[in-house]
Formats: structure tokens, sequence, C-alpha cells
């Protein structure tokens, strides 16, 4: 009588064991997949679209070793450009002078060299939007063409966060470029600058923005434009035609 209970529990033992073992085996194999794609993506988003200077889509665009993005014609007028995405002050140059210089850029008219420095880091909620948003602008001057170029720099400043807190992420940023026509190479290039690099490449870039307005001038601020080696007076608004002749 004892017997057959005894056996019947040791097979339902052996039962629940064998549905124990496939359990964790499933987990198991659920745990290498999922753990597979995230090693896969974290590889992917690291790798996505990093920023080579030197290398870009336009004869017309170049990023400097510096990180200075130039543009137009080599043999054109040349401007030095210096700003900052968190300058208000930069934001209504941009407003009142942006589309002329395209427009003088691109019929080769112009030459225009941006150095961007990111001492106002400091204005935005995370402490480094100035970097990110030129991190940004490097991508698309990388890897797009010279008229999607000043469409994305000026919706950067037409969208720029207010002083005091402010900011706009990678994605927002890759949205609004999007949205101003850039390509998928930069808007991917753009979501991963923080970990493809290009906040490192924005960052010394901007070192070497206050080095470059430093040789110019004793302050440093902006926006500053400088023509043959001199700083120009942008409030007498004929300074560019000026200079275009």
């Amino acid at each position: 009588m004892n017997a057959k209970p005894h056996k019947s529990a040791k097979v339902l033992q052996t039962k629940k064991n064998n549905g124990m073992l496939i359990t964790v085996i499933a987990l198991i194999a659920v745990a290498v997949v999922v753990l597979g794609g995230v090693v896969w993506m974290a590889q992917r988003g690291s790798d996505a679209n990093p920023i080579t200077f030197g290398e870009t889509q336009d004869q017309l665009i170049e990023i400097t070793d510096a990180g200075v993005v130039a543009v137009g014609e080599a043999d054109a007028p040349t401007i030095q450009v210096w700003e900052d995405y968190m300058c208000p002050a930069c934001g209504s140059f941009e407003a009142q002078y942006g589309a002329s210089i395209a427009e003088a850029v691109q019929n080769g008219d112009l030459r225009a060299e941006f150095h961007t420095l990111n001492f106002l880091n400091g204005q935005s909620g995370s402490g480094e939007y100035s970097t990110r948003a030129l991190a940004a602008t490097q991508c698309v001057a990388a890897k797009d063409t010279l008229p999607v170029f000043f469409e994305v720099k000026a919706s950067f400043f037409t969208n720029q966060p207010g002083e005091g807190g402010g900011d706009l992420s990678t994605r927002e940023l890759a949205s609004l470029a999007e949205d101003a026509g850039a390509n998928g190479d930069a808007v991917e290039c753009i979501s991963n600058v923080e970990t493809n690099g290009g906040m490192d490449k924005a960052a010394d870039s901007a070192d070497n923005a206050q080095q470059s307005i430093r040789d110019i001038t004793s302050q440093v601020s902006t926006p500053t434009v400088a023509h043959n080696g001199e700083v120009v007076e942008i409030s007498n608004a004929s300074w560019l035609v000026d200079i275009i002749g």
C-alpha cells in the first residue's frame, strides 16, 4: 500500500524536475538573446557615423583639423565668425545676416570660416548644450550638402534654448536637423554624438576656437567677425556688402 504512493510521488517529482530544467534552459536562451541584442545596440550606437575631420560629402565644405567649418570657394573673400549656439546675440546675428552670408557663399562671392565656442555651456540645463549643438553641426557639415548645412545652422539658432536652464537633447537636435532637410547619415550622427566621439571632438574644437579668437582680439565675445585679420564692426549694416565688394 505504501509502495505505490511512493512510486507515484517519485514519478511526479521527476516530471517536475524535467519541467523546471526546461524552463531554466528557456530562460537562459532568452537572456542570451536579450544580452546579445543589448551588446549589439551598444556597439552600433557607439560606432554610428562618427565624424572624421577632413572627410566631407560636399567639396565646398571643409572641416579643418582644429574643427573649424569652412565653407565656400577657397579664393573668395574670407570672413571668420566666432559664435556660440547658446548665445542670444549670435541668434540675432544669424537672423539678421545668416541668409545673406549663406547666399554670398553659395554664389561664390564669400568664404566663411565658423569657429564655434562653448563658453556658455553653463547657461544650459545639461551644462553642455553649446558643445552638443556644435557636434551636431559638425555632423551635418561632414555628411551633407552646403545648402543643408546652412538650413540646419539657421534652425538651431531659430530654436535656440533660453539662457539659464534651457536645453535641447541630441534627439531634439536630430529632429530639427531632419526637418531642415538633413539626410539619414547626418541625423544618425547627431543622435549618437554622445557615444561616437562627436562631443569630444566638438569640445576640442571649441577650445581651439577660443584660442583663435584671442589671436585677433583681447575681448572674447560672441558673435565676433574678422576679415583679413581685423575685427569687423558688425554694427555697421553694410559690413558684409563692403567685404564682398
